[in-house]
């Protein structure tokens, strides 16, 4: 299984929206595990996914 999911994936795998994950991310509540400095991709580590069903 990997490890490291997509914004995308991370939303559809946690049933909430992008903009949902974006919002949480500007306010500081649930950062991604890392951000491609080159693309601003974020990538979210599956142990994440806990935290999402607490938020």
């Amino acid at each position: 299984m990997k490890e490291y999911f997509t914004i995308g994936e991370t939303a559809r795998l946690n049933n909430i929206s992008i903009q949902t994950l974006r919002y949480y991310d500007r306010i500081g509540i649930f950062k991604p595990h890392y951000t491609d400095q080159d693309n601003g991709y974020r990538y979210y580590h599956v142990k994440q996914f806990f935290y999402l069903d607490v938020i």
